[in-house]
């Protein structure tokens, strides 16, 4: 049977992985020679532990009392990262939550770093020097389940947070994502499309991003069934964003859509498919750049573009990237090459207008220079989204009640306000073309604090993570 790596990384020799009901168990083994079979017979000598992701959970019985335990070893660098790039949110934290922001603001750091569910919080807090930083805290489970249920209750508290981060933001983007859950315990999670057409209970978790600070600002958590378009206005009106544009994306270009947003008196920029009746694609086909409006560079890449009014507030803007087409033709001839199906040079003399083209619908006044980098500031932020979903495992909750629900959100969404603060970081020092967010806490993992003498002092740090500091402007004491 094959493992995933995270479970065969503890299969040794003298060991037996075997999984039972979906949960990984390590046993020792050890074999006897039968007589009457005429060959060895493997035997279980030793109940080992439960394997998971973050490692091996022992038998209850050899577990050690963490409270008692005297860690003279501590992670160090990540902790150091990130309580210095989230001060600012330490403070809105203490000022809004002055009775628990300590537990608010540990919990984020450790999902950050760790990706860990809660459940393992404590031994993260425990092996990591923010227990130094910030200690006594009450990590236990049962702890933790309390402290959900209570904060969760508070979300005029969450909102006035976020609004903290939402003054001057003018330019915002919208994203959702579906969070399965099977709790028969909440109303929330309502049978609902996601994104793999699976029709399943779900909550609806709606992000609000700046793309001026390249950060998310605002979450709310919406019932399975109700889509997020009709949820827009009451969002923006409790995230109190003043002028916002919602910057949409490719699959949103539905006159339905477009309507919607109208009645809701929104400012925004829709990308439409290329076989929208709204292309007119006249100018492209006279091969004439006179017949243009303008161009612009982008990325040192010309961007040709001209517009046709739709009515008094919104027109339609047709983008040329000679680049992108040429790639573009490339792609599909190649493809009709393979002798894939649908690829045919009929269809590329159809089509062969509307590669490297970008067709928005926008209902603004601003350039279109403006509303072309506005929206391809939205493909750099979902990518970086989804990365981030990944790290965090938010797709999935086991809440099973929706004021913890709240809360497990609230934490992600620090945690994830972290985390863009540490993709900001590569991004100004212009070093996202080799290190991820991931990557840059991976190398600082391994700093640690060494208990010596009663003294904790900073351990060796590796050369490659030297070399990464220094590009970033990192001293680390």
């Amino acid at each position: 049977m094959d493992y995933p790596k995270w479970v065969m990384k503890h299969k040794k020799k003298g060991t037996e992985i075997r999984k039972i009901n979906g949960r990984y168990y390590l046993y020792k083994i050890s074999s006897i020679w039968n007589k009457e079979k005429k060959r060895a017979q493997k035997i279980t000598n030793e109940y080992l532990g439960i394997i998971t992701e973050e490692g091996l959970i022992p038998p209850k019985h050899k577990q050690i009392d963490n409270k008692n335990l005297s860690v003279a070893v501590k992670e160090y660098g990540a902790c150091y990262l990130f309580m210095s790039i989230a001060a600012e949110i330490e403070l809105k934290l203490k000022e809004i939550f002055p009775d628990n922001y300590k537990m608010i603001f540990v919990l984020s750091v450790l999902r950050a770093i760790n990706r860990c569910p809660f459940k393992r919080m404590e031994h993260y807090y425990i092996n990591s020097y923010i227990s130094e930083l910030i200690p006594d805290l009450n990590l236990s489970g049962k702890n933790i389940s309390l402290f959900l249920r209570e904060t969760g209750q508070h979300r005029d508290k969450i909102v006035q947070f976020m609004n903290c981060f939402t003054t001057g933001s003018q330019h915002i983007l919208f994203d959702a994502t579906n969070i399965m859950s099977q709790s028969k315990k909440m109303d929330i999670n309502r049978l609902g499309y996601n994104r793999h057409k699976i029709y399943d209970p779900q909550v609806n978790l709606l992000y609000v991003f700046a793309c001026d600070y390249h950060s998310p600002i605002y979450y709310r958590i919406l019932p399975g069934n109700i889509r997020d378009i009709t949820a827009f206005k009451l969002s923006i009106l409790e995230a109190g964003l003043k002028n916002a544009i919602v910057v949409a994306d490719k699959g949103f270009g539905s006159q339905a859509n477009i309507e919607l947003l109208d009645e809701q008196e929104l400012k925004y920029i829709i990308p439409l498919k290329r076989n929208n009746i709204l292309f007119d694609d006249k100018i492209i086909r006279t091969g004439d750049k006179s017949r243009f409006d303008g161009h612009f560079l982008f990325q040192k890449r010309p961007i040709w573009y001209y517009s046709n009014k739709i009515d008094d507030s919104k027109k339609v803007i047709v983008y040329l990237d000679e680049q992108l087409k040429a790639e573009e033709e490339k792609d599909y001839l190649q493809r009709m090459e393979k002798q894939l199906e649908g690829y045919t040079i009929e269809n590329f003399y159809e089509k062969q207008y509307k590669f490297g083209t970008l067709v928005v619908i926008v209902n603004i006044e601003n350039s279109p220079r403006e509303i072309f980098e506005l929206f391809k500031s939205r493909s750099q932020i979902e990518q970086t989204f989804d990365t981030l979903k990944n790290l965090l495992d938010s797709d999935v909750s086991y809440m099973q009640n929706e004021k913890a629900l709240e809360t497990w959100a609230f934490i992600n969404h620090i945690s994830m306000m972290m985390l863009y603060k540490v993709y900001s970081l590569l991004r100004e020092h212009k070093l996202l073309s080799k290190y991820s967010a991931t990557d840059l806490i991976d190398h600082l993992k391994y700093i640690f604090k060494l208990k010596i003498n009663q003294q904790w002092v900073t351990s060796e740090i590796a050369n490659n993570t030297k070399v990464l500091m220094d590009s970033l402007g990192m001293h680390i004491t």
